[in-house]
Formats: structure tokens, sequence, C-alpha cells
């Protein structure tokens, strides 16, 4: 079902500046879409059309199947929730607890379940330590987490963010595209506009490029970067993961599909193109010898005893030396560690607080040397309060499946569907697994 459909949409501002010409947009439930393009490409103007801010000057808007009317708006914008690129334009209460509750107010709900939302979604987006401060005196990145919190506590079936990320540190912006992830996991579509080839490539179900106030292209990521022509004329650069590729396809390192990530760029590889692994001795060894390799500590260990697979050695080296070590016999993959996903209740389950600490403790001694990851905000709420570092604070799922290529064992805590997502990424990448329940 489409919610937001734009038909030649067109916008001309009163000086003249022609924003929009022509623009075809649609996103359907439960998608997540990201809008590409550079600065002044006409993104943030596309956006004040979805709740109506602005009116069109040609063409139609239509919100869940209906023209914007007087009659109407209202609950467009209960339903439709944005979020502004300038946080201060959205942040008008004297403290971050008054300013969440502002729209909650603005719905006519009662003063304690305000304050339920509220204090919900402070503890959703780890602000409540911001609960009485003035957004005034915050930093950037803390006033964007608060726009944002501010939308989703009106529990709008669209959210839609002009560069949410935009000022955020790298933890704040992981933080923060989990958090859509879990929105969008409980069926809410998400919109949102950058101008990172990167973000979007790996992020979106869909991309919009969009310059010059024109759709070029829209479809799936894959597709649009495929097409290096389209990209440069819209004003846009590759991924850097896709430049790689290109430039190892094009010496024959490389081949299939365009990869969005690096574990699909590890996959593109031709490994009977490159037939040389790097290794460390596990003992002094000559040219030629035969040796059997290993994963130790997340190294590939070249020594003369052990099973499994064999390859000959390039030139001398004594032991803990970097060698090479050729014609390797065997799939690498068979030297993966396994992952153990555990599953923490998401918020509206309970979050942290239904989890029985004793039994997370049983699981962190039964996996005491494994490397740790946390996703989404009930996992995290959780380990911080057992005072557990993870290993992993960025691409946690990603970044888990590569420790596993290199032979440790990984726990990941993944909160409410979040380790349904973990799961699938696994099953991809035929990586032994185990689930637990919490």
């Amino acid at each position: 079902m489409n919610t937001i459909k734009t038909i030649g949409l067109e916008h001309i501002y009163p000086d003249g500046t022609h924003a929009l010409s022509g623009v075809d947009f649609e996103a359907n439930q439960g998608e997540k879409i990201a809008v590409l393009g550079p600065n002044g490409s006409g993104k943030t103007t596309l956006f004040y059309h979805f709740n109506g801010l602005v009116k069109p000057t040609a063409g139609e808007i239509r919100v869940f199947g209906e023209n914007i009317t007087r009659n109407n708006i209202d609950d467009i914008r209960k339903r439709i929730g944005l979020v502004f690129q300038e946080s201060d334009n959205q942040l008008i209460a004297p403290t971050v607890f008054e300013d969440i509750a502002f729209g909650p107010k603005n719905l006519g709900l009662g003063q304690e379940e305000i304050r339920d939302r509220v204090r919900d979604v402070l503890h959703r987006f780890n602000i409540e330590p911001l609960a009485q401060k003035n957004p005034a005196n915050l930093s950037t990145g803390q006033k964007k987490r608060v726009a944002i919190a501010g939308v989703v506590v009106m529990e709008p079936e669209v959210i839609v963010l002009d560069e949410p990320t935009s000022g955020m540190d790298a933890r704040g912006a992981a933080d923060t595209f989990e958090i859509l992830d879990e929105l969008n996991n409980d069926g809410k579509t998400i919109i949102l506009s950058t101008h990172d080839p990167n973000l979007a490539a790996s992020w979106a179900d869909r991309l919009y490029l969009l310059n010059k106030g024109k759709v070029f292209r829209s479809g799936a990521p894959k597709h649009i970067f495929a097409d290096e022509k389209l990209v440069a004329d819209a004003g846009m650069i590759h991924p850097v993961i896709m430049q790689t590729f290109r430039e190892f396809r094009a010496r024959g390192i490389s081949k299939g599909e365009i990869p969005l990530n690096v574990l699909d760029f590890l996959e593109s590889v031709d490994a009977k193109i490159i037939n040389i692994r790097c290794a460390i001795a596990g003992c002094d060894l000559s040219a030629g010898d035969e040796v059997c390799l290993e994963m130790k500590e997340g190294m590939l260990v070249a020594g003369r005893d052990g099973e499994g697979l064999r390859g000959s050695v390039v030139f001398d080296g004594r032991k803990g030396e970097d060698i090479a070590v050729r014609d390797v016999r065997g799939d690498l993959w068979q030297l993966a560690g396994s992952i153990t996903i555990i599953r923490v209740p998401g918020i509206i389950e309970g979050g942290s607080r239904s989890v029985e600490t004793g039994k997370v403790w049983e699981i962190l001694e039964k996996n005491k040397n494994c490397k740790t990851g946390a996703m989404g905000t009930s996992a995290k709420v959780l380990l911080g309060k057992l005072g557990i570092r993870t290993d992993f604070e960025f691409d946690v799922a990603q970044s888990g499946i590569l420790a596993a290529l290199r032979g440790f064992n990984v726990s990941i805590f993944a909160s409410g569907g979040m380790a349904e997502r973990v799961m699938e990424k696994v099953k991809e990448r035929k990586i032994r697994y185990s689930v637990i329940e919490l």
C-alpha cells in the first residue's frame, strides 16, 4: 500500500526558484527509502510537501491515498512525522522533557499517558540525562536526537527525516540508525534524505536520485549504482566499496554483482585469482614446506602439524613472522567461528527491565571467550546496566560476521525483531549459529 505518492510534483518559490520539476515519488508501507542528492537538489522541499507544510505549484501529493486538504491535514500530520534538517527550528520548549511532550499534548492525551510516552522515548534514545536540560544548551548531535524523539513520541506511521545524522559523531549516527531499524521492524515506513552514498547504499531498500529538482532514477541501490553514467550525471559519487570493486573487477580480481557492503565485496573476490594467503609462521619454515593453516586469535597461522587446509610456503620465515602460503587446498569458511544470537525483549515487550540478569551472566560465562556486540536499545541498555563493554559498537551484525570469519566465536545481544535481522544476515553467510531467548 502506498503511504505517500507524488505525481508530476512541481514547486516554484516566490523568488522564482524552481525547486521541484515533475517529481514522481512513492513510498510503500514498511519500506526504508533514501532520497540521495547534493545540496540544493530539492530534497527538503519534497519532504515539506509530505505533511502539507508547502503546497504544490503543480502536480499532486497523495497521503494514504488522499489529497491533502484543510479537513484532513491534522490527521495527516499525526500519521506523517517530519524531522527537520535544522533541529533549532523544531525545539521550542524550555526543557527536553517538555519539548518531547509538546506533540502528545496537542493530541489531547492525558497527563499520565504523556509522561509514559515521553519516558519511553527518552529511554529508547538514551537521552534520559538530558530530560531537564534546555535544548538550546545541547550539542548539535544531542539536539538532533531530541528532535527525532519528539517525532517518534507521536507514534506516526511514517517518519520522514531530513539529513538525520548531520552533526552527529559516528556512535550517535550508528545508534540513531539502529533505532530507525527497530521502528521499521515495527512496521513503520522510514524516509530520509542524505548526500552520503555509502549510507544510502548500505541502509535503504530503495533509492531516489534527486538533482536540480528532478528524479534521475529510482530503484534498488545495487541497480542505481550499477549505472556509472547515471550517478555521475546526478552529481553524485559511488560508495567507496563499489569504487574498490570496480577497480578489482577491471584487474580481473573481482566478479559478480555490485557489492553493497564489505561481506558482499569479500564474496566477489575470485579465489582462483588470489591463491596466495598471508599467514603467521607457527614455527620456523622454509620455502616449499607443506603446511596446515589454522585460525588463532583472528590470524591465519601456518604450522607443520594439523588437519584441514593445506598449502605451500612461498618464502622462508621464522616463527612469528609474516609469510605467504600458495596453492591453498580447502575452504577458509570451514575455519570460521560460530555466532550466538541472544534475543533481548524489545521495549514494547518489557525491554531490559523484564530480563533475569542471572541468566545473562550464565550465558556470558558459557561464552566468556567470545567477542560481544549489542544491537538495539534494550540490548544496549541491558549490557550497560550490567557494566559489560562490547567489542563491536558500529555495524554490529557485519562486524560480528567478519570476526567469525577470522575464527572468533561471537555473541550478539539483539533487541526484539533485530534478532531476526541478525539471523537472516548470518544465514546468508552460511555461518554456524544458535539463538537464545532471554
